[in-house]
């Protein structure tokens, strides 16, 4: 009944389209328009109003994540149906547009969505953290790369961090406490040092919280502590504009995070209603992990950004500059399904609180020979470096050239440089499997670099006062390098390529009047082909090979749609519709068993393993868009926004597990023994091929959101609030080849009341975070956690578990919010 009342609720409200959004002012560095409630955006690389673009945008202020207690990147998602960011708490993110997914594993830098921070093109984790000062996100589908950085072909995500005021110096400060055990504080100061010429900011954030409340049964506070997520960073910026046609930006931050998080699991029975064997049970929702130690994770960033414009005979010369550099430790259990016990050393906490010293922790952990029957666990010890530096000049038209033509020209150089070390220990037990004979040690060295010179243009010509077309190019040259050592060993071959291609986009759209405007647009993207990293087989096949070291992916999407307005722009109606076809599409599932050959004690022997395998395949996405706003009344708002995406594979080739041999992918696969998965897999073969028809994405097809604001007087100083926001999720059948993770349809409603200030200096909020305690399982293992343990006589025992593994929603979360501002926000 309550799913249903909310959907009902947000069908009418997709009839009432989204509030306006207030426009940031000329001083936080956007011109504002002459209507204030419209939205300014920069996705053309130029600052216009929302409903002059002719494509599809969706903007998040810096008001909105304050109203709304956005504290992480990933809770973005929650106004934008659409989109999903998932690995906040991890240096693996991912972000999905439009129905295709980017896996960072398996894809690099080489992201469908790229990401900029004052349009400096940035690797997607330094992102992915907690959000402090920001100005204003901006979410640009369908394929970039014409206009700004780099080709991706399902969109763009744009964060600006708030400019230095010139002119009046100011103080604000915000925390938030909740009954989670999370709490967060940020500050922002703002000095101008010479009025109208010279400015700068100092920022901060200190966010802590328990990560995703997932706690294990054999937490000690000791070696098997509480789950945490720590983070402190500061942000620095400089603002100069020595004359009207001069302007100079700098931004540096640093960030510091660590955490300790475990895995969810469930007892066997609430999956296949038999009896449990194994003690404790545990319900999906106790969110309770049978993990000793579980993944720690370390994160160390820093970034510098600098930016430039100089304006001239009608023209504007701009550069923009980044550096940026990260330090990350992951030390992960391996043993998934609990087969040994709990640790006893300090070597974890040692890498822990230092990542840079991962060559004396993981090495010297990796040899240590103090594995006991009370001393068991055994780990993966990741840890990598990465350093980006880019460079990206622009010519553009400031007047309309000839009256008729607005142009930007311009170069990008791009260099990334992320080497990492791995170290998988492994113990090998006594022919008897009673007890730890030796450990075999796997080391792998990956160094990897990009370089990326790219040379991009765009012309739009206007067409008396109602029209417009535009076309764009961009020409690229990619050149990359990855290498491998396993045990000092080179078991896969160098990469050295260097490939060159060109993307193009072309639009047009007319508006009939001042308050409706169609659009079609039409574009090609391009991405280096994925080589995903995780299989260190010492003897891979070629069919192997070619599911995780994959051609270049190509796109062609076309893209037609609306935006009106309505009642004095009071109101606005936008919808698109689009169509995304791929060739060489990267698809990457669920774990795939192989047969893995690996060095032990001297000899190379063959045992089973799991890896995400990727396959290049053809693939064609459609959906529609909605998106909106009405101001019911000048106190009164609601908004609404819809997302639909089927992307669909036909006739692919991809890894799979298939035990029967019957071409098709196991539901449900259990892991098989050595001697079973090389019957199925056939002679001179070490992984199954199957061919797939089916969704590009595991995530639901649709989604949508609904948000309202009531403000009513108080007294002189000071009014109240109530604000609402709701979001829907529609039926969701998962992975097809798992039964146990269909999800039914759900929708989570965030409530908000308090008061603020007239002059808005101040506002203390509380809130309540899905408020219903609405409970789903979003995710269940096809199989039993299982580990499979050597021996030293190179057999393996197959341990499976009592237990499933599980995800659920988060919880209701109750807290409270206090904002102070004195002089400029």
């Amino acid at each position: 009944m309550k799913v249903l009342l909310t959907s009902t609720v947000l069908a009418a409200g997709m009839l009432l389209p989204a509030g306006p959004v207030l426009a940031q002012t000329a001083e936080d560095g956007v011109e504002a328009p002459a209507n204030s409630n419209e939205i300014v955006v920069s996705a053309r690389r130029r600052d216009e109003a929302l409903q002059e673009v002719p494509q599809t945008v969706n903007v998040v202020t810096s008001e909105q994540i304050e109203k709304l207690n956005l504290r992480n990147f990933t809770d973005i998602q929650a106004l934008v149906p659409g989109l999903t960011l998932s690995g906040g708490g991890s240096f693996s993110t991912s972000a999905t547009v439009r129905g295709v997914a980017f896996n960072p594993e398996a894809s690099g830098n080489n992201a469908t969505v790229e990401f900029y921070l004052n349009e400096a093109p940035i690797s997607s984790n330094f992102l992915f953290q907690s959000s402090f000062d920001v100005g204003q996100f901006e979410l640009q589908r369908g394929p970039q790369g014409t206009l700004r950085g780099r080709a991706s072909p399902s969109g763009s995500i744009t964060v600006t961090t708030r400019k230095p005021n010139l002119r009046e110096a100011g103080v604000s400060f915000s925390a938030t406490a909740t009954d989670t055990d999370a709490y967060k504080g940020d500050f922002a100061l703002n000095v101008p040092v010479i009025s109208d010429v010279l400015g700068i900011r100092l920022a901060g954030v200190i966010d802590e919280n328990k990560g995703n409340l997932i706690r294990s049964i054999k937490e000690d506070g000791t070696y098997t502590p509480a789950p945490f997520r720590k983070t402190k960073a500061l942000r620095a910026s400089a603002r100069f504009e020595p004359a009207d046609f001069a302007s100079f930006n700098f931004m540096y931050q640093t960030l510091r995070s660590r955490q300790v998080q475990y895995g969810s699991v469930e007892s066997a029975t609430f999956v296949t209603g038999l009896p449990s064997v194994a003690t404790p049970v545990i319900k999906p929702y106790d969110r309770l992990s049978l993990e000793d130690s579980g993944s720690r994770q370390g994160q160390d960033q820093q970034i510098y950004v600098w930016n430039g414009e100089l304006r001239f005979a009608g023209q504007k010369f701009s550069y923009t500059g980044s550096y940026n550099k990260q330090d990350f430790l992951s030390l992960a259990a391996s043993d998934g399904a609990d087969f040994f016990g709990p640790p006893r050393f300090s070597l974890v906490e040692r890498a822990f609180r230092d990542p840079t010293g991962y060559e004396a922790v993981c090495s010297e952990q990796g040899r240590r020979a103090n594995l006991t029957p009370t001393n068991q666990a055994y780990f993966q010890c990741t840890h990598g470096t990465a350093t980006r530096k880019s460079h990206e000049l622009r010519l553009a038209s400031d007047e309309r050239v000839l009256g008729i033509f607005d142009y930007v020209a311009g170069f990008l150089y791009d260099r990334n440089n992320s080497p990492s070390r791995l170290t998988q220990e492994t113990p090998l037990l006594n022919s008897t499997g009673t007890a730890v004979s030796s450990i075999n040690l796997t080391s792998i060295i990956r160094d990897a670099n990009s370089t990326e010179k790219s040379w991009f243009g765009n012309v739009i010509a206007h067409i008396g006062e109602r029209a417009e077309v535009s076309g764009g190019l961009r020409h690229i040259n990619y050149r990359n390098f990855s290498s491998f050592l396993q045990n000092g060993n080179r078991t896969i071959p160098d990469r050295n390529n260097t490939v060159e291609a060109t993307v193009w986009s072309a639009s047009a759209k007319y508006r009939f009047s001042d308050d409706f405007m169609v659009y079609g647009t039409v574009g090609t993207s391009w991405r280096p082909g994925a080589f995903a990293v995780g299989d260190f087989n010492l003897q891979p096949t070629v069919r192997e090979r070619s599911f995780f070291d994959l051609p270049p992916e190509k796109s062609t999407s076309y893209e037609i749609g609306m935006k009106t307005s309505f009642l004095d722009k009071r109101g606005r109606f936008n919808v698109s519709l689009y169509k995304q076809d791929y060739d060489n599409y990267v698809y990457r599932g669920a774990g795939v068993y192989f047969i893995n050959y690996a060095l032990q004690g001297g000899v190379v022997r063959s045992s089973v393993s799991n890896f995400n395998f990727v396959a290049a395949v053809p693939a064609t996405v459609k959906g529609v868009e909605v998106e909106g706003a009405f101001q019911i009344t000048p106190r009164w708002s609601v908004s609404s926004n819809f997302s639909y995406a089927d992307g669909k594979i036909k006739n692919g080739t991809i890894a799979c597990n298939d035990l029967n041999a019957d071409g098709k992918p196991d539901t449900n696969a259990a892991l098989p023994t050595v001697a079973a998965l090389q019957a199925a897999v056939g002679p001179g073969e070490n992984v199954a091929q199957c061919v797939y028809s089916g969704r590009t994405l595991t995530t639901p097809k649709w989604s949508a959101n609904l948000q309202s604001e009531y403000s009513f007087p108080v007294f002189d100083a000071a009014g109240g609030f109530v604000r609402a926001l709701v979001n829907y999720t529609p039926r969701n059948e998962g992975d097809p080849n798992n039964t146990n993770d269909d999800v039914s349809a759900y929708a989570l409603a965030n409530v908000y009341a308090g008061l603020r200030a007239s002059d808005g200096s101040w506002e203390l909020q509380a809130f309540a975070k899905n408020v219903f305690n609405t409970r789903r399982i979003l995710s269940q293992g096809g199989a039993p956690l299982s580990s499979a343990i050597r021996t030293s006589t190179g057999g393996t025992i197959n341990y499976v578990s009592d237990y499933y593994s599980v995800s659920v929603n988060s919880p209701r979360e109750v807290g409270i919010s206090l904002r102070l501002a004195i002089g400029s926000r």
